[in-house]
């Protein structure tokens, strides 16, 4: 019975890594860390474990959690009175549901966020989930480390990224990482970038101009350039994977062990710079220096 309601309350969870995660997460709540940091998977999923570990630890049963008291069903409703819920992709109040459940993350709502836990909690804790950190202005985050910075034995914090490397790696210090496994089939890559995939290879083999082919100002914006990272860091993992099958995959596959490591780093490096909509740095310099990096690896 109790796996049957598992797989009602969580189904993309269990679809994606059955009960991995859970296990583990019941290990934990026997000493809770202050910051639980969630990767990977997709977002339902995320959002889904966030909701588990919200039960273990404010479930009022005797053997937590039972996912049927009103505080486990007020969990799985988002409607529980212990939890807030902050997203950075919601722009302002203006844009937040009522009576949503997420709330924009500011500075301004993570000053309020440390009133309210000042407070003494009801149940065990209060819990807070964040999101859409990397779309949010950068004074949200520095807010949130002050808060993490005076801690408070009663408050849980949930950070859930798509990558760890999104987000401030001060934030993913404080953090105990827990990495969802991927979605089985992956959303397809837009045409514009498996063309822009297909031209790098060329150019690491020092067949195609790639640089004169991004140059014009206009053409690379910045979901386009994120999208192209994420392409060659898709494209990485399956070569550490012995997985090779695309140009680029076959190209970066010739690499040394040392040169392979060092090109994941600069791919990191290369996400993290991109990572902020308001960032001063431009898409096009970024795949740059990106480029040649590479290009003068595969040469060394």
């Amino acid at each position: 019975m109790f796996a049957k309601t598992l797989a009602q309350a969580f189904p993309s969870l269990v679809r994606l890594c059955g009960d991995t995660c859970m296990g583990r997460l019941q290990s934990l709540a026997r000493r809770p860390p202050q910051v639980l940091l969630f990767e990977g998977g997709n977002e339902e999923a995320r959002l889904e474990l966030a909701r588990y570990w919200a039960c273990i630890n404010l479930c009022e049963a005797a053997e937590r959690p039972c996912l049927h008291c009103v505080t486990c069903r007020s969990i799985l409703l988002d409607q529980c009175l212990e939890i807030r819920a902050l997203d950075g992709r919601i722009g302002s109040k203006e844009d937040e549901q009522e009576p949503g459940f997420f709330r924009t993350f500011n500075a301004e709502n993570a000053r309020e966020l440390k009133h309210w836990l000042g407070n003494y909690p009801k149940l065990r804790y209060h819990l807070v989930y964040i999101t859409g950190i990397a779309a949010s202005r950068p004074e949200a985050p520095n807010a949130l480390l002050k808060i993490l910075e005076e801690p408070s034995a009663s408050a849980l914090f949930v950070l859930l990224v798509p990558q760890r490397e999104q987000i401030l790696p001060t934030l993913v210090s404080r953090s105990l990482i827990l990495t969802l496994p991927q979605e089985l089939h992956e959303e397809a890559p837009s045409e514009d970038v498996v063309d822009l995939l297909s031209r790098f290879s060329a150019f690491l083999t020092g067949s195609e101009d790639f640089l004169g082919y991004i140059s014009p100002k206009s053409f690379l914006s910045l979901p386009l350039a994120r999208e192209f990272l994420l392409g060659c860091q898709k494209s990485l993992v399956h070569v550490l994977a012995g997985e090779a099958k695309t140009p680029l995959e076959t190209c970066l596959a010739r690499l040394s062990a040392r040169a392979l490591s060092q090109a994941i780093l600069w791919t990191q490096e290369a996400c993290e710079m991109l990572r902020n909509e308001l960032s001063p740095v431009s898409p096009l310099r970024v795949v740059e220096a990106y480029a040649m990096h590479l290009y003068l690896l595969g040469r060394s």
